[in-house]
C-alpha cells in the first residue's frame, strides 16, 4: 500500500459489516455503506445526495443515477445493486424523508444537514476495529476504494473501472488503487536473492 493511503476492505470484511448491522437493525449505516461501495462517490459527493437523486417520484430507488463531482465537475452514472436499492428503501421508510432531504441524516430529524465527513470517517474506523484492523489505516476512502479494487483483481476492464471513478485518466486510477506498487511488492516476493539459512 502506498504510504498515505487507506486500506480498502475486502468481501469477507464487508460481509462481516453487514451481518453486525443486519444484527443491529442499523438501517441508515447499512444504506450508508452499500450506497458508499456502489457509487464509489467521494465523501462530498455521497453525503450531499438528497432522497429525489436517487428515487423515483412516487415510486422505487433508481437502478443507474447522475451526479456531477465537486471536484472534477465531470459526470458519472453509479449503477446501484438490488441488496443496496433494497437498503435504501428500508432507510427511506424508516426516516421518512421526502424528496429534498438528505439521505445520510442518522437519527436527526429527517430534513436536517447530512452527516459530516469526519462523521463518516468515524464510522467507517469503527467498521474497522470490529474487524480487529488499526482504525487508523481506514477512512471513507476505504469504502470507496474497495468496490474498485475487488473489480480490478477480479479481472474487470482498468478503463471500466476508471470511467465509474470519474477518474480523467487509466494513470489516476492506477495510482489510487495502488495497483502499480502492489504488483511491485508481489513481484520482489518472487525473487528472494539469498536460500535462508537451514535448521
Amino acid at each position: 500500500m502506498i504510504v498515505g493511503q487507506k486500506r480498502a476492505f475486502s468481501l469477507e470484511d464487508l460481509a462481516e459489516i453487514e451481518g453486525r448491522l443486519v444484527a443491529q437493525g442499523n438501517r441508515h449505516d447499512l444504506a450508508l455503506v452499500s450506497f458508499g461501495l456502489d457509487t464509489m462517490l467521494r465523501s462530498s459527493d455521497l453525503l450531499a445526495t438528497k432522497v429525489w437523486q436517487i428515487k423515483h417520484t412516487n415510486g422505487p430507488i433508481r437502478t443507474l443515477i447522475a451526479r456531477r463531482q465537486r471536484k472534477t465537475r465531470h459526470i458519472v452514472n453509479p449503477v446501484l445493486t438490488p441488496p443496496t436499492r433494497q437498503y435504501l428503501t428500508a432507510w427511506l421508510e424508516q426516516s421518512g424523508k421526502g424528496p429534498q432531504d438528505f439521505v445520510f441524516t442518522r437519527t436527526k430529524p429527517k430534513d436536517a444537514k447530512p452527516i459530516t465527513r469526519a462523521h463518516y470517517a468515524d464510522i467507517v474506523k469503527n467498521w474497522a476495529s470490529w474487524l480487529g484492523y488499526d482504525p487508523q489505516e481506514f477512512s471513507s476512502h476505504s469504502i470507496r476504494r474497495s468496490k474498485p479494487a475487488q473489480m480490478y483483481w477480479a479481472g474487470e476492464d482498468i478503463a471500466l473501472i476508471s470511467r465509474l471513478l470519474g477518474h480523467q485518466s487509466i494513470a489516476n486510477t492506477i495510482e489510487y488503487l495502488g495497483i502499480t506498487q502492489h504488483k511491485a511488492e508481489a513481484a520482489a516476493l518472487r525473487h528472494p536473492m539469498m536460500l535462508g539459512a537451514k535448521k
